[in-house]
């Protein structure tokens, strides 16, 4: 009981965090899909702006939260299955922190673009590997830097790493125009060495 209790309360939302940055760059619209929806926190505040907000994650807990916070879920392993809508349902999706963690990343970007009507946005983020704390670890400690404190899975799963540059050349070649990039933890200026994340917002053309 108290245990549910926790879980219906309020999520909370770090500034500057990728879900502040992104909840900031959401268009009005009718349908949200949020890509690696994780306990629907994101979802939940978008809510003001969508009639219906849909995600979709791989765990079946992840989805439990998130259903009770409204979202509605299905579970989808990004790896082995495509996005299981038709195509251009969504007015705009979200993908935070999922792109580093599936085999094949063009094809992620690919499948969001399918299910986005035409002129429909994307806000993808993902870590900063060319921060300068990552520069530090690799240069002066000479140890690849870790971009995760999950220390169940060897940096968290993470299988690939970006810079903003990646994310830009990788959405431009999937069809998208980049109108927007940001960063996390209020770093507006040098953000390709000062933020931890990249955040960017492209549209679909």
């Amino acid at each position: 009981m108290v245990e549910m209790k926790r879980v219906m309360e309020e999520p909370r939302i770090q500034k500057g965090s990728r879900v502040d940055v992104a909840l900031a760059l959401l268009d009005k619209g009718d349908k949200l899909l949020d890509v690696g929806c994780g306990n629907g926190t994101l979802g939940y505040f978008a809510k003001s702006k969508y009639k219906e907000v849909y995600g979709i994650d791989i765990s079946e807990i992840a989805l439990k939260l998130s259903k009770e916070r409204g979202l509605i879920v299905t579970k989808v392993n990004l790896n082995d299955e495509n996005i299981p809508f038709e195509d251009g349902y969504f007015d705009f999706v979200t993908c935070l922190d999922v792109i580093e963690h599936v085999l094949e990343p063009r094809d992620l970007i690919k499948e969001i673009r399918r299910v986005l009507k035409k002129e429909g946005a994307l806000v993808v983020s993902t870590p900063n590997i060319r921060a300068y704390f990552h520069l530090f670890h690799l240069i002066v400690q000479g140890r690849f830097p870790k971009t995760s404190d999950d220390r169940k899975h060897f940096d968290g799963g993470h299988l690939h790493y970006f810079t903003y540059k990646d994310i830009e050349e990788l959405l431009q070649d999937q069809g998208f125009k980049i109108i927007g990039k940001y960063g996390t933890g209020g770093k507006k200026h040098f953000k390709e060495f000062l933020s931890g994340g990249v955040v960017i917002k492209g549209v679909k053309i």
